[in-house]
């Protein structure tokens, strides 16, 4: 791409000239055009206009453009100037190749030497040594006629470019480099891979090139899509990748993805022969010291897509701070990227080079990766602890408060479900059967129900590869959970079924509780509500007079939901105000708020409007205080149906509002989708019919998002009411059929459930076992 230098004892960089509007003698060949702009460049016109304003607004003189090995910094740097240069922002620009990551990097005294003479010095005028040379350099740029852009291409180090820097910012200097660079004092642009769109574009743009007709690319966009993705939309790769479309006329698209999706030979494909990605990154790799090399070779190991500081120390065994400046040095060296968040991850390219380099140090890495899993089991549970913990009662002491664990969770929720699933996989039952018991309950709420089906499905099988009962029916009984959140009733019954009996086997009353009052929960959403509430007593009875008063608290809550579903709102409001007074005794806050809340919806049941709202709000106050935003929500929620029923319906779209806000921002996808049907019934009958049509859609999209058939035909319903508010009859029409077909659909669902389960008299076991 750029002109090589030939003859003599010369052996200084490549540069390249360009000069707007200026005729210039022609001088040795080190002096070119700036290299033509390749119809390649595309996806950058972001990039493009920041370093434009970077290079023309005030600001230091030097601006330095880092970014992964093959990802289009020379690129860039070449169409920016050219674009300055048609624009009169410089009258001249000149590219040296420093070539930071050969075997010989060019040093500044060579380079200075190369762009003395683009600047009209003889030969014989230059002096000796570096450092007068960059006086020359510097007067020379000053009676240069116009502003000089120099773009020093593929810098490795500080040393090699200091002395280029211009006397002004008249001048101005562009770095390309692999690293940052952070003793330069630049202005920093940290060039990031190509959107998908312009990473099919630039294969087609390749394919193109040498055949125009050729539409292989555009004929097939799902697996343009799949080749874009699986070259990380790394530039470098994607045109080696189209290379071989080129070479083969008759290899398909489709053939192309296959074959990069087999990780262990992509990067093999990736390679000319002259240039590859491997050849690439072994450059940058080659230049790490040896602990930052190790701990780049083990984060290939992290089975979720990023990792945070804390986690990359444990699989390093080194200390937070020493892990935090070996990760800086690798974002530094463009191998690592780090999100916006904090965390760390790498491209898949890169994770697969780096997988080959851990490779070849196995027994560093089983070690390595063991300490990872066991760390996010241990955080995990101590996350659970803390958000569980009374207050005044704190945890491991692992985080600062509740909402920090929480928060810890959501962030790494993706590594550990993966966890669970890889613990299991290498036979480490004592990570995944407590990481998933501590991780499912917060699955559910945030309705990755599927997620935490197979990472339960997996802790079993861990399990029950080393026979141990406890953690048997502990797996069993987390499954059971999942299962039944993910509405699988009859498989859902048949793991708690069996999970209660392997802990009374092995006298475990609380665990034999717990699992009767899941089943309760199911046999509630099956309608077999006397089923459910001797199940839930029968659990009541396990724990009763055992020093657990909280415990059994929980239970006697869950009890009063059946009753109110079984309308026995007498026996509810009593169980009610007998669990507000043992939370706020033992200091529970959330709980006490939520027993309020259900006394708050008896109240509203029987059209005591003005009481129930007064204690709706006792309930919330109680939430607020407790820090529980997620129990708020669900108060608020129900106040603003209260606030319907009262005729106040401007007050009810506030609470709907707000309790739509808090379950957005806690995960609860399920509960935002019944938040937002409520709010679109407030606000109709406000009159604000196009308001609440916005909203059941809104809510609509979530129910179909999730599979919730019974939520969208509720919502449909709503809809329909809508439309004849509007006028709108004809979809009124289509929005009833669509409820009836919603609602069939989760009945003859809900139907066969209940048919199994009474073939297999599973309801009958639940009663009689308890």
């Amino acid at each position: 791409m750029h002109n090589s230098i030939r003859g003599g004892n010369f052996h200084g960089p490549v540069v390249q000239a360009h000069t707007a509007h200026v005729t210039v003698t022609p001088r040795p060949p080190t002096i070119a055009g700036l290299p033509p702009l390749t119809s390649a460049f595309t996806g950058r016109e972001q990039d493009l206009a920041e370093l434009r304003a970077l290079l023309t607004t005030d600001g230091p003189s030097t601006v330095t453009v880092t970014g992964l090995g093959g990802i289009g910094k020379t690129t860039l740097a070449t169409a920016v100037g050219h674009a300055l240069l048609d624009a009169e922002h410089f009258s001249a620009a000149f590219l040296v190749d420093l070539r930071g990551y050969d075997g010989t990097p060019v040093e500044a005294g060579q380079a200075l030497d190369t762009l003395l003479r683009a600047l009209g010095v003889p030969a014989e005028h230059i002096p000796p040594d570096p450092e007068t040379r960059a006086a020359l350099y510097r007067a020379r740029l000053e009676q240069h006629g116009g502003g000089v852009l120099v773009v020093a291409d593929n810098a490795s180090a500080a040393d090699q470019v200091r002395l280029l820097q211009p006397p002004s910012t008249r001048h101005r200097l562009l770095v390309t480099s692999r690293e940052t660079l952070p003793g330069l004092g630049a202005r920093l642009h940290r060039l990031g891979v190509l959107g998908p769109e312009a990473a099919v574009a630039l294969l087609d743009t390749v394919v193109r090139a040498a055949r125009p007709d050729d539409a292989r690319v555009t004929a097939d966009p799902a697996a343009a899509r799949r080749i874009a993705k699986l070259c990380s939309h790394l530039p470098l790769a994607l045109r080696l990748a189209a290379a071989q479309l080129v070479l083969d006329p008759h290899f398909r698209s489709d053939e192309l993805a296959t074959d990069l999706a087999d990780h262990a030979a992509r990067l093999d494909l990736l390679d000319d022969g002259e240039v590859g990605v491997r050849i690439v990154l072994d450059r940058s790799y080659r230049r790490l010291t040896e602990p930052q090399a190790e701990l780049f070779r083990l984060l290939a190991l992290n089975p979720g897509p990023d990792i945070s500081t804390d986690a990359a120390a444990a699989l390093a065994d080194a200390k937070v701070r020493e892990a935090r400046s070996r990760l800086a040095r690798l974002v530094g060296s463009a191998l690592v990227e780090q999100t916006a968040g904090g965390r760390w991850y790498l491209h898949d390219l890169v994770r697969d080079y780096a997988l080959e380099q851990a490779g070849r140090h196995r027994a560093a890495g089983g070690s390595a990766l063991q300490r990872l899993l066991v760390h996010y089991a241990e955080t995990a549970v101590a996350a659970d602890e803390e958000i569980e913990a009374l207050p005044g009662r704190r945890g491991p002491g692992r985080f600062r408060d509740r909402g920090e664990a929480l928060g810890w969770l959501e962030c790494e929720r993706a590594n550990l479900v993966v966890t669970v699933r890889l613990a299991a996989a290498i036979g480490l039952p004592l990570v995944a059967v407590p990481l998933s018991s501590a991780l499912v309950g917060h699955l559910v709420r945030w309705c990755r129900n599927d997620d935490a089906v197979a990472m339960t499905t997996a802790a079993l099988s861990a399990a029950l590869a080393v026979g141990i009962r406890s953690e048997e029916a502990t797996a069993r009984h987390n499954l059971g959970f999942a299962q039944g959140r993910a509405r699988r009733f009859e498989e859902a019954m048949e793991a708690l079924l069996t999970a209660g009996e392997i802990f009374q086997e092995v006298g475990d009353r609380k665990g034999e509780a717990s699992a009767h009052a899941n089943l309760a929960e199911i046999l509630a959403s099956l309608h077999q509500r006397q089923a459910a509430i001797d199940a839930i007593r029968y659990a009541l009875t396990l724990v009763h007079g055992r020093d657990d008063p909280r415990w059994e608290a929980r239970l006697s809550f869950n009890l009063g939901i059946l009753l109110i579903d079984a309308e026995r709102l007498d026996e509810a409001d009593e169980t009610f105000r007998r669990t507000a007074t043992v939370f706020r005794d033992l200091g529970d806050r959330s709980g006490e708020g939520m027993s309020w809340g259900c006394v708050a919806q008896i109240l509203s049941r029987r059209g005591r409007y003005d009481e129930a709202i007064e204690v709706h709000q006792r309930a919330r106050t109680v939430c607020q205080e407790a820090g529980d935003r997620y129990n708020e929500a669900l108060v608020l929620g129900d106040l603003g149906v209260t606030l319907v029923g009262a005729g106040r319906v401007g007050e009810a779209v506030g609470a709907h509002e707000r309790a739509g806000r808090l379950l957005r921002e806690t995960g609860d996808r399920q509960g935002e989708s019944l938040s937002l049907r409520n709010l679109g019934i407030a606000l109709r009958r406000a009159g604000r019919a196009d308001e609440a049509l916005a909203a059941h859609r809104r809510s609509l999209a979530v129910c179909q998002e999730l599979g919730d058939r019974t939520g969208e035909g509720s919502t449909w319903i709503a809809l329909q009411a809508v439309f004849k508010d509007l006028g709108r009859h004809e979809e009124a029409e289509e929005a009833r059929r669509q409820a009836d077909r919603a609602i069939d659909d989760a009945h003859a669902a809900l139907s066969e459930s209940i048919a199994i389960i009474t073939s297999r008299q599973v309801g009958d076991a639940g009663v009689d076992n308890g």
